[in-house]
């Protein structure tokens, strides 16, 4: 009789390799799931932070036309290069001394200054320059007092559609921002 009773107790210690095993799995479901969640709540924060740049960077620009109503015509263009690799940065008027510049002369120093969301303007190297927008462009078009300003950029999202850029889990996709102000002389 004694025997039976070391049996009984002994069926009832513990969990089995079974049960263990099972709830690790569920345990395991359950962080993928967290893990997929905050890697999708990354990309939209980094989309949305890229986005309110995108903002920023065509109010800067549409604000200096406004302030420079008589040249405004002066700031259309695409920025920083032309497409083809040919900067359209404009150059350094040098104009900060006592007679202060043209509006023309201002125009282009405040294109130069802007360009530098987009490109090393002021040559501190590829190591320490980081653009305010990745791969960003910038077009700006004029239809007579309105200027429409146009900010792209190229985000690089987690959805394994496109493995033509190396990658199996990312692919680039062209984002635009369009910036609309009428700007009277």
């Amino acid at each position: 009789m004694p025997m039976m009773k070391r049996r009984a107790i002994s069926r009832q210690a513990g969990f089995t390799l079974i049960e263990v095993m099972v709830s690790v799995l569920v345990l395991l479901v359950g962080l993928l799931g967290v893990v997929s969640m905050q890697m999708l709540s990354l990309q939209a924060n980094q989309g949305a932070y890229f986005r309110s740049q995108a903002v920023f960077i065509g109010g800067e620009i549409l604000d200096a036309m406004r302030a420079n109503p008589t040249a405004a015509a002066n700031y259309v263009g695409v920025y920083p290069d032309d497409g083809s690799g040919t900067s359209t940065v404009p150059a350094d008027q040098n104009c900060d001394d006592l007679d202060g510049c043209t509006p023309q002369e201002a125009a282009l120093q405040d294109l130069r200054e802007w360009s530098v969301h987009f490109f090393d303007v002021f040559g501190v190297g590829a190591a320490n320059f980081r653009p305010s927008i990745p791969n960003g462009r910038a077009l700006i078009n004029a239809t007579g007092d309105e200027y429409t300003v146009q900010v792209s950029w190229t985000e690089r999202q987690f959805d394994n559609t496109d493995a033509t850029d190396g990658s199996d889990t990312r692919s680039r996709v062209q984002q635009v921002v369009n910036l609309s102000a009428v700007v009277t002389p």
